[in-house]
């Protein structure tokens, strides 16, 4: 009784202590910031710098939540809207203190094609409370634009003319509310669907009638290109072959296997597919070259905001580049190379299928096994040892990178501007990283990975992604999460020097059912906001956790508490259970001013909850130790 009543004065004492900061009168609500000075997220990356290089106007929302010290900005107004509700939003960052839009105060804003605001600067819009403003709601060919107003009759003014209709905010959050956007188990099943679709539509390309044969029926193989006819196949019988070719119409360029061996003079591109149906199967490539890509004659792209990322990265001859067109297939080819393998610029249902790249041993040097720039290839069944990067993606939304290898490489895969991706069941060894996810892309999936002996594991970024049934052993960190609104669930995370790293300020992921055993030290997570790795009835396995009671229930753990985090150290548990701990930990829970920064489990298993990886990761004897009663 005694113990009870210390902690109801104490919830007492320190609740009347923050009733002075509540929400109250007009007088102590907060200011409108600059933009700049937020936590931003809404929109991905690439999304705003397109934008912002078009000279176009994102209506943004700017959020002062109780629990925060800093504010949090949102690109869009939708993206502010469908993750308001998110579960555990409230719990995590508190209430609302006060919600800004930015608004136009005339109707003489245009809207563009993609959903975007073109505004002259004397139509600058200004932050006004979010209740206060009128928006105007519009359907374009990609998205619905939402374009807050100050004033009701330039909102009804704008939308009549696009053809939208007006809202008020409480109907804007009802109409775009998606409370289950965290949850997105259906994607990789739909994107690898998609990119059977893709691989199907290429496969006949294989199938071909030969109508030349290098050696019989022309001297060179690019003599054989030049006198083929469209939609037939060159026939490159074993031997060595020192040209550079290019493929300028639809045809099959197919080899023997490794014994055909086209060697090119290490001063550019071996292979150059220019053409869409086009293909190049069975060959030993060798002899690329190492300058790097040419854009002066490319005057549209070198006036795009992200030219310079493409000369830094997107560099560098390749074995096999394909630059645009459509439908093209390079499969069983092996590329030795200094610089790139696979090159795709602007190409659209492109596979590389049972691909071997050889870069360059020296760590650090040569460039990517493949490498795509605005191009969403299927990438699967293949191999990547030496050079900078296995799959490089730079603007490159969908895509799919799945049952390959990789390893002795800075990234394994590494993604860039690219979003809606799926990297599935591969598996990454001896890298710095082994799948990074970089500049605040949105919805991609990671499944089914296995990094092992690496610096990072998987590192990750960007908005409502998807990470889930992955392995981590062995690496330095395990999981790096910085992405929002995002799912990690049935990942096993053992065995690192660090398991997980959470960096992300922002805490809207939900992270679930997931195993972390013998990592030397379970989490670290960086300034922000108190982080719940639970949902009602469901958490994760952590390996230094201890059931309790006779009914060895399992108390609430907290990985970076200084008592949680040596429950099995002797005199710990004792120091648990004891009333200053207890009471501290429920004052914690229901005074939002006394919420320890961190992370907490409120519903830690008891049990491993993925055997069959745990098992594939050597753990499988991993199991609760002990328990104490």
């Amino acid at each position: 009784m005694r113990t009870g009543t210390v902690i109801l004065v104490g919830v007492f004492a320190v609740s009347a202590f923050l009733v002075p900061f509540a929400i109250g009168p007009s007088g102590t609500t907060p200011d409108p910031v600059r933009f700049g000075e937020t936590i931003q997220t809404g929109l991905s990356s690439e999304t705003v710098r397109v934008a912002q290089a078009k000279g176009h106007t994102i209506p943004k929302v700017q959020v002062f939540y109780a629990q925060s010290e800093f504010v949090v900005g949102y690109y869009g107004v939708s993206s502010f809207a469908r993750s308001a509700n998110r579960d555990g939003r409230t719990q995590r960052f508190g209430p609302p203190v006060a919600i800004y839009v930015s608004a136009f105060p005339d109707a003489s804003p245009r809207l563009t094609s993609d959903g975007f605001v073109n505004a002259s600067i004397d139509t600058r819009a200004t932050w006004v409370r979010a209740t206060a403003a009128q928006y105007a709601v519009v359907p374009t060919p990609t998205s619905t634009a939402v374009v807050p107003f100050t004033d009701a009759t330039a909102a009804r003014s704008f939308a009549a003319r696009h053809d939208g209709q007006v809202r008020s905010w409480q109907a804007v959050r009802d109409e775009f509310d998606e409370r289950a956007a965290v949850d997105r188990p259906e994607w990789p099943t739909r994107r690898s669907e998609r990119a059977n679709e893709t691989v199907a539509a290429v496969r006949p390309l294989l199938d071909r009638p030969v109508s030349t044969v290098v050696g019989r029926d022309a001297p060179t193989i690019q003599a054989a290109i030049r006198d083929a006819p469209p939609n037939t196949t060159v026939r490159v019988p074993p031997g060595r072959y020192e040209e550079q070719v290019r493929i300028a119409k639809p045809i099959t360029l197919q080899g023997a296997g490794r014994g055909t061996h086209l060697a090119g003079e290490g001063n550019g591109t071996v292979v150059t597919v220019a053409s869409s149906d086009a293909a190049v199967a069975d060959l030993r490539i060798s002899g690329v070259g190492t300058t790097r890509i040419n854009l002066s004659d490319d005057s549209d792209r070198t006036r795009e905001w992200d030219s310079k990322v493409e000369q830094t990265y997107g560099r560098g001859d390749a074995g096999v580049a394909v630059l645009g067109g459509t439908r093209t297939l390079v499969q069983s080819v092996t590329v030795e190379t200094p610089s790139n393998g696979l090159l795709y610029r602007n190409s659209s249902r492109a596979v590389a299928s049972d691909v071997t790249v050889r870069g360059n041993p020296t760590p650090n040097q040569g460039y990517m096994g493949v490498m795509a720039m605005g191009s969403p290839v299927v990438v699967q069944h293949s191999t990547f040892r030496g050079g900078l990067d296995g799959v490089y993606a730079h603007r490159s939304d969908g895509m799919v990178v799945r049952d390959s290898a990789m390893s002795n490489v800075r990234f394994g895969v590494h993604v860039m501007f690219t979003s809606e991706t799926l990297l599935a069941d591969n598996t990454v060894r001896d890298a710095q990283t082994g799948l990074v996810i970089m500049t605040r892309p949105t919805g991609n999936a990671l499944v089914g990975n296995d990094v092992r002996a690496s610096r990072h594991g998987i590192v990750t970024a960007g908005t409502r992604s998807y990470v889930a049934d992955n392995v981590l052993v062995d690496n330095g960190v395990g999981l790096t999460i910085g992405s929002r609104t995002s799912r990690y669930v049935g990942n096993v995370v053992a065995g690192n020097d660090l398991g997980v790293r959470a960096e992300n300020y922002v805490a809207s992921n939900r992270v679930v059912g997931n195993d972390f055993v013998d990592n030397r030290e379970q989490v670290h997570a960086t300034a922000g906001m108190a982080r719940v790795w639970s949902t009602p009835g469901r958490g994760n396995y952590w390996d230094g956790a201890i059931s309790v009671g006779s009914n060895q229930s399992m108390r609430p753990y907290a990985p970076l508490d200084p008592v949680d985090a040596t429950l099995r150290e002797p005199g710990r548990l004792t120091l648990a259970h004891s009333p200053i701990h207890i009471g501290r930990r429920l004052l914690q829970q229901l005074v939002p001013g006394m919420r320890a920064q961190g992370i907490v489990d409120r519903h830690p298993a008891t049990t491993p909850l993925n055997p069959v990886r745990l098992g594939q990761a050597g753990y499988a004897d991993a199991r609760q130790e002990d328990s104490h009663s």
